[in-house]
């Protein structure tokens, strides 16, 4: 789980430079450009020219944006779009926080209201490549992701007694598209270890190792 390891190193360097880069925020909203678009957003920050139509200002470096609906993003832009350093919150439902490339999240953290808790890599937005998800305190899945779903390697731990699973009970094995797929090893917290195989979620064969 190296990569991961240095994704979640990642974030954390960038939560210091956002301390920095809030401070900067902070001065750029006095005095910066105020923009309205079409869909109600409302953006205060550094511009600069449209390239296709230099008559009309484009987000460009540091800036907040403000929807009618309340959902919100403060941070780096680049041409336009969200890219860099980045904070977008939907009321009610997720934020989330991190790096950015041409408006889309591709490593950093997703919060849940519901405290669902998500670092690591992303692609289009969707959980990608390697993270950890913590579920609301109740479970912990470390590993591989695809398009929003846990795929390839993973270990999924128990944090309490949840859904007739007891505390410290560990999955460890293959999955796809979200469920367990392959051959799976099953700690128990007093040490029994159950061999499983898993199609689709389901458990197709078991034996206890001695």
């Amino acid at each position: 789980m190296t990569s991961l390891r240095s994704g979640v190193k990642l974030t954390l360097m960038k939560k210091k430079e956002q301390i920095q880069i809030d401070k900067k925020l902070k001065e750029i909203l006095k005095n910066g450009t105020l923009l309205t678009f079409s869909d109600g957003c409302k953006y205060t920050g550094m511009t600069k020219p449209d390239p296709k139509n230099k008559d009309k200002l484009i987000p460009e470096g540091l800036g907040f944006a403000m929807w009618s609906d309340g959902q919100s993003y403060k941070g780096q832009y680049k041409n336009g779009t969200f890219d860099g350093w980045g904070n977008y919150k939907v009321p009610g439902s997720h934020e989330l926080i991190g790096i950015w490339k041409e408006g889309f999240i591709t490593s950093g953290e997703m919060k849940f209201e519901d405290g669902r808790h998500y670092v690591g890599e992303f692609k289009k937005s969707k959980y990608h490549g390697n993270g950890t998800m913590n579920y609301s305190g109740n479970k912990e899945y470390k590993g591989q992701w695809k398009d929003g779903e846990a795929h390839g390697k993973g270990k999924l731990t128990y944090l309490k007694n949840y859904e007739q699973h007891e505390k410290g009970t560990i999955y460890e094995g293959t999955y796809k598209n979200g469920d367990q797929h392959g051959e799976f090893i099953i700690t128990f917290p007093d040490g029994d270890i159950l061999e499983s195989t898993y199609v689709n979620g389901q458990r197709t064969k078991h034996k206890w190792r001695d």
